[in-house]
């Protein structure tokens, strides 16, 4: 019942005096008003029989003057009872004077408000007796304030209990003096609140030690932290547990450090995830460690970041599991860096996914070992980028695999360095898809070494295009192996590029399919070449279009074999061409067909040529074209042969052109079938060479027609022949003109005498 006063006033050896009966009944404010000294003089069995109550009621000046003795006195009830002011008021050499037991029931919240210097007073013992949950509510500050030795002290399930604030409280000196068995009971939160300093400050064992769970759970800035000798100490496991999202965090170094076992434990994700600079990183030996399954991870993007030793590092099976992205990916430099055994290793897919650049930087012993079925797969815009150096430097068998369309694709200068044998081992589909410029632009002896059914397999737009000295490369087999469709192509120049010998082997059909503009432009040793067949096959539209020179050229034999309608089309001006020889072959038949134009140009040298039968197979108007300078040229064997009708129908200046000769050779039917009109343009020498005969067989009107200049050629032999009738026919006019031996020989006729 003592007030608080009272108790205040108790001197100390009053307090000393109190048994512990008295003690145990003291109310919590009874105990709160002792003073500091009487507290102090409180007997050890006193302290413990103070209730929880009466502890509770304790001032904070009060706890601090407990002796060690007075603090190892109270019970486990007393320690749960003290409040957190309370416990933070015990002095350090108190707080480490409690048993384990009186540690552990302190109250989690009033363990947390211990300060630093009582953390540091903790015995091991101490601090490996608490609770999980006394751990957990600990705060920085003190986790912070953890010797080495009451870190190390701390058992697993305390650890475990460790939240990621307080983990990353660690000391460095304190994480790396921690066992492997410790840091292996963190769990994954508090491993991913360490901080990188911390991370960095682990060991090696103490990396190795970590769980996957526990790697898996790093941050990217943690995962960066690791050092390379903890990094080179984690196991294959443990690499393959780094988070996809933390793989890009990896610095190079770590990456370069990487043993190829360790390379071959990461998964495709986290190869996937590697950076173009961490990709770079990697080392050789890495590389060619790397699975298949593995190589088809890494990013297209960093495909080009690799090194060409990198490169050249991948085995055939690797080189062959890259994805057509990653093959398109990959650098000039890269693929000049491939072995001979890596480009043969490429799929037919991976060799279509090359572009024109990536192929232009194969070596040319590399092209040489691609398959036939990988050459047949390149684009055909990758074709188009090859250097000719590389085309030049393909087998037979390499090009014979080339499709149309890749065909198609050579450029100019591709298709001149395709090599005679690759050329000449061209199917015909091939040959054909090849474009009319690149077979142009084809060297001669390219062109030599086709094969006649290779030529015969050319389009009329690749034959057009072929030059002149190109069609003088080709053979004459290959001449003869054209089609008449393309022979009908030959231009001008091509035709006249064509050898005698070539001109010799054409067919009749391909001569026939010659353009005008070809047969035209053909020369005269060509034409000269020229068979009867082929001659005869020409087109009255190809006769036509021959000049001077090629008519002039056409054998004589040629000449006797050409069609009626075939010297018609000669025209004119080809007709007066020909050589004697020429019009001296024509058969009666072709002299027969001959225009009047043509008959008028023939020369007198050319008429003289003519048979008698060639004559004498004209027709009344071919033999009036004859001209007064033509007849010149005919023989007296022709003018004899002469019908009576042809006669009459000659000019009457071709018959006044007639030499007396020539009219000499007339017979009496024939100067007796000349028209009133031809007997009066009869010159006198002309008259003079009739005979009497002829002279007597004229009609009267004939004798009448006479003009008075042939009057002056009659002799009076002929007028002496005359009937009566005859001399009765002479004109005034032409007696006038007699002399008078003449006009003497009239009267002696007229009178019968």
């Amino acid at each position: 019942s003592l007030t608080t006063a009272q108790v205040a006033s108790l001197s100390t050896e009053d307090v000393a005096a109190l048994s512990t009966s008295q003690v145990h009944v003291l109310s919590s404010l009874q105990a709160g008003a002792l003073s500091t000294a009487g507290v102090s003089t409180l007997s050890t069995g006193q302290v413990a029989a103070l209730s929880t109550g009466a502890i509770a009621g304790l001032r904070t000046a009060q706890v601090a003057v407990l002796s060690t003795d007075q603090a190892g006195a109270l019970s486990t009830a007393q320690v749960v009872a003290l409040t957190s002011a309370q416990t933070a008021a015990l002095t350090t050499d108190d707080l480490a004077a409690l048993s384990t037991d009186q540690v552990r029931a302190i109250e989690v919240k009033d363990f947390a408000a211990l300060g630093s210097a009582q953390i540091r007073a903790l015995s091991t013992a101490q601090t490996a007796a608490l609770s999980t949950a006394q751990v957990a509510g600990m705060t920085t500050a003190q986790i912070s304030a953890l010797t080495s030795a009451e870190a190390t002290a701390l058992n697993t399930a305390q650890v475990h209990a460790l939240s990621a604030t307080q983990a990353a409280a660690i000391s460095t000196d304190n994480l790396a003096a921690l066992s492997t068995d410790q840091v292996g009971a963190l769990t994954t939160a508090a491993i991913a609140g360490l901080k990188t300093s911390q991370i960095a400050a682990l060991t090696t064992d103490q990396a190795a030690g970590l769980s996957t769970t526990q790697i898996g759970a790093l941050t990217g800035a943690q995962a960066a932290a690791i050092s390379t000798e903890d990094l080179a100490a984690l196991s294959t496991g443990q690499i393959a547990a780094i988070s996809v999202k933390d793989v890009p965090s990896l610095t190079t170094t770590q990456v370069a450090a990487l043993s190829t076992a360790q390379t071959g434990a990461l998964g495709s994700a986290q190869i996937g995830a590697l950076t173009t600079g961490q990709a770079a990183a990697l080392t050789t030996d890495a590389i060619a460690s790397m699975s298949t399954t593995q190589i088809a991870a890494i990013s297209a993007k960093d495909i080009p970041s690799l090194r060409t030793a990198q490169f050249s590092a991948l085995t055939t099976a690797g080189l062959a599991a890259l994805s057509t992205a990653q093959i398109a990916a990959v650098t000039t430099a890269q693929v000049g860096a491939l072995s001979t055994d890596d480009v043969a290793a490429l799929t037919t897919t991976q060799a279509h996914a090359l572009s024109a650049t990536q192929a232009a930087a194969i070596s040319t012993d590399n092209l040489a070992v691609l398959s036939t079925g990988q050459v047949a797969a390149l684009a055909s815009a990758t074709i188009a980028g090859l250097r000719t150096t590389q085309i030049a430097a393909l087998s037979t068998s390499q090009t014979g695999a080339l499709t149309t369309g890749q065909v198609a694709a050579l450029t100019l200068a591709q298709a001149a360095a395709l090599t005679t044998a690759s050329v000449a081992g061209l199917s015909t589909s091939q040959l054909g898809a090849m474009t009319a410029k690149d077979v142009a632009a084809l060297n001669t002896a390219q062109i030599a070494a086709l094969s006649t059914d290779q030529v015969a397999g050319l389009s009329t737009s690749q034959v057009a295009s072929l030059t002149s000295t190109q069609i003088g490369a080709l053979s004459t087999d290959d001449v003869a192996a054209l089609s008449t469709t393309q022979a009908h192509v030959l231009s001008g120049a091509q035709a006249a590029a064509l050898s005698t010998a070539d001109i010799g082997a054409l067919s009749s059909g391909q001569v026939a399919a010659l353009t005008t503009t070809a047969v035209a432009s053909l020369g005269t040793a060509q034409i000269g070449q020229l068979s009867t067949e082929q001659v005869a096959a020409l087109s009255t539209g190809q006769i036509g279009a021959l000049s001077s020179a090629q008519a002039a050229a056409i054998s004589t034999d040629d000449v006797a074999a050409l069609s009626t309608g075939q010297v018609l089309a000669l025209g004119a001006k080809n007709i007066a061409a020909l050589k004697t020889a020429q019009v001296g072959a024509l058969t009666t038949g072709q002299a027969a067909a001959l225009s009047t134009t043509q008959v008028a140009a023939l020369t007198s040298a050319q008429i003289g040529a003519l048979s008698t039968g060639d004559f004498a197979a004209m027709s009344t108007t071919q033999v009036h074209a004859i001209t007064a300078t033509q007849v010149a040229g005919l023989g007296t064997d022709t003018v004899a042969a002469l019908s009576t009708a042809q006669v009459a129908a000659l000019s009457t200046g071709a018959v006044a052109a007639l030499g007396s000769t020539q009219f000499a050779a007339l017979t009496t039917d024939q100067t007796a079938a000349l028209t009133t009109a031809q007997v009066g343009a009869i010159t006198s020498s002309e008259v003079a060479a009739m005979s009497t005969d002829d002279v007597a067989a004229l009609s009267t009107a004939q004798i009448s027609a006479f003009s008075t200049g042939g009057i002056a050629g009659l002799s009076t032999a002929d007028i002496a022949g005359l009937s009566t009738d005859q001399a009765a026919a002479f004109s005034t006019t032409q007696v006038q003109a007699m002399n008078t031996a003449q006009v003497a020989a009239v009267i002696a006729a007229y009178e019968g005498v």
